[in-house]
């Protein structure tokens, strides 16, 4: 039992020292002036590819999603996909992190998706071991989690800070080049991709931290109810 206390409490902390608030995060992203400015890119692919470009890497496979909010790029396939995120300003950095992620370092890419799935599979068997009572030591299994997901954090969080970081850059450059706004108007946009900036990598921390913890409350409570 006090393993579980131990991981809400984790848990819990977390929250408190990212000062993570799902509100503020959705209200950060919502300015109809400044997604105004933003209608007047290029649309979404295009903007990828003109970034590829910049970054000299435009073999990677672009494509369009409208069923998802989620954009992202598939190491295994060298594919970004965008989600559809017409009405949103912050659009061109999300391309510009996605884009970033492609000329990343391939090893570590690969690794991270082979880390995640071990991290799930092992997950999955050891659940069930423990379900049938083939294992009765959860000391081990839960050490054996904890290894994986440091492991695990420790590259995704990487991959993630460092596109979260330079996107800024690279969608400023961007904007600059297009000269489809005003100075003024650059400025906000940027300042505005700062401050989505200083609250999403937070996020993304505490969200990498929680998918492994969670994974271990779920197990340490089927324990309890078994």
């Amino acid at each position: 039992m006090w393993y579980l206390i131990a991981l809400i409490l984790t848990i819990i902390l977390f929250k408190f020292i990212f000062r993570i608030n799902i509100r503020q995060i959705k209200k950060q992203t919502e300015n109809q002036e400044l997604s105004e400015i933003t209608k007047r890119f290029p649309e979404d692919i295009e903007i990828a590819k003109e970034m590829l470009k910049e970054l000299n890497n435009e073999n990677v496979k672009i494509e369009q999603a409208k069923d998802t909010g989620t954009s992202l790029y598939i190491a295994l396939t060298n594919k970004i996909i965008i989600a559809d995120m017409k009405n949103n300003y912050s659009r061109i950095q999300t391309i510009a992190h996605e884009c970033l992620h492609s000329i990343q370092d391939r090893r570590l890419q690969i690794f991270n998706f082979v880390i995640s799935n071990i991290n799930l599979l092992y997950f999955v068997i050891i659940t069930i071991l423990t379900v049938f009572k083939i294992i009765n030591n959860i000391e081990l299994p839960i050490f054996i989690f904890m290894i994986l997901g440091i492991i695990q954090f420790s590259v995704r969080s990487f991959l993630e800070i460092d596109a979260m970081t330079k996107s800024k850059y690279l969608a400023k450059e961007y904007i600059e080049n297009k000269k489809l706004c005003s100075k003024e108007e650059v400025n906000k946009l940027i300042e505005e991709h700062d401050k989505i900036n200083k609250i999403g990598i937070p996020f993304v921390i505490d969200n990498l931290l929680n998918s492994i913890l969670i994974k271990i409350v779920i197990y340490v409570l089927i324990i309890i109810i078994i």
